[in-house]
């Protein structure tokens, strides 16, 4: 089983930046975290990492942008920690086409010597390299273009991209700045795919790109506390191209097996077709679970999905036998 994790944000949350990208994925027996948030998100992210135990994961940074390096260093620096490698582009592969990008260059640096220091393996990508740790398998491409008058797009294009072919899922981080092009130029063709930049970064000819090329839904990380429409113009767009959009208003919980992809957001599961086969670790629900439920052990919403498939239940299972116990109370 592999299993996608992207820490949401609440309306309880305090005030602040809600920006960036997390991502943990697991198959059980090693963790992949895909960038680490900034802020609220990057606390979460933490918190998440500690609550679950998950002392040795595997970093992967998408580029060199704050909102999405934050967290990863944080995990650096933090001894509870002892990530298993780094996995990031080479700085000196990154041109030198501004002060701006040149000063994340360096940052990158800084970041790759502070895990050299701790003795955590650095791994360069590139476009074309395949990683496998254990069922988490995926092929990172990059591809860089350059945008007169926007250099820092350099670095938001030029970041690493992921494709897990078996599951039908693509992300990344900033870019590309033409995701359709580029998921045709590679042959990959996603079900399923993260809008890049907040949910912006997607321009109705790549939506409808997207959607021809197979791809049934998509999300973005995107929870901030003034919505414009800067950030929402990707993902108006992927709808209106017929593409089924999730949000991070609350935890994303997507679980791949047995040939399927389930994708848990607010009560309701999506479900598509996948070539993985791996098998399931969730079970069936027991009279214990369900009474932790209605005493409020598992919280509510989209934070008791999580905590329930933490737990190795299915959440829809759950909730459908918590409803049945309420009708039989009442009569």
């Amino acid at each position: 089983m592999i299993r996608i994790h992207i820490p949401g944000f609440y309306a309880s949350d305090p005030g602040g930046p809600r920006w960036g990208d997390a991502q943990i994925i697991d198959d059980g027996r090693y963790y992949l975290v895909i960038d680490g948030y900034c802020e609220i998100g990057t606390d979460r992210l933490i918190k998440r990492l500690k609550a679950q135990k998950i002392k040795s994961p595997y970093l992967f940074i998408s580029h060199a942008h704050w909102d999405h390096y934050c967290g990863i260093r944080k995990i650096i620096k933090d001894s509870y920690f002892t990530p298993k490698a780094l996995y990031c582009q080479n700085p000196d592969s990154i041109g030198d086409v501004s002060s701006g990008v040149r000063g994340e260059k360096a940052t990158l640096r800084n970041i790759i010597n502070e895990a050299k220091a701790r003795k955590i393996p650095v791994k360069f990508l590139k476009n074309g390299s395949h990683v496998k740790l254990g069922d988490i398998d995926f092929y990172v491409y990059q591809k860089t273009e350059k945008f007169e008058g926007n250099n820092e797009a350099y670095l938001n294009d030029g970041g690493l991209c992921c494709w897990f072919k078996s599951i039908g899922y693509w992300t990344s981080g900033d870019g590309p700045m033409k995701i359709y092009d580029m998921c045709k130029s590679v042959g990959a063709k996603p079900v399923f795919f993260k809008i890049p930049h907040h949910g912006n970064n997607c321009p109705r000819l790549q939506a409808q790109g997207m959607k021809s090329n197979g791809a049934l839904y998509c999300w973005d990380n995107d929870y901030s506390t003034k919505i414009t429409e800067f950030l929402m113009y990707g993902r108006n767009r992927c709808i209106e191209a017929g593409i089924k959009y999730f949000n991070c208003h609350g935890d994303l919980n997507i679980i791949a097996q047995g040939g399927y992809v389930s994708i848990y957001k607010d009560y309701k599961v999506t479900r598509y077709r996948c070539a993985y086969k791996g098998k399931t670790r969730l079970k069936q629900p027991n009279l214990a679970v369900v009474e932790g439920v209605l005493r409020g052990t598992y919280g509510k919403d989209n934070e008791r999905i999580t905590a329930l498939i933490d737990e190795g239940y299915y959440p829809i299972a759950v909730q459908n036998k918590v409803n049945d116990l309420i009708k039989l109370i009442k009569g």
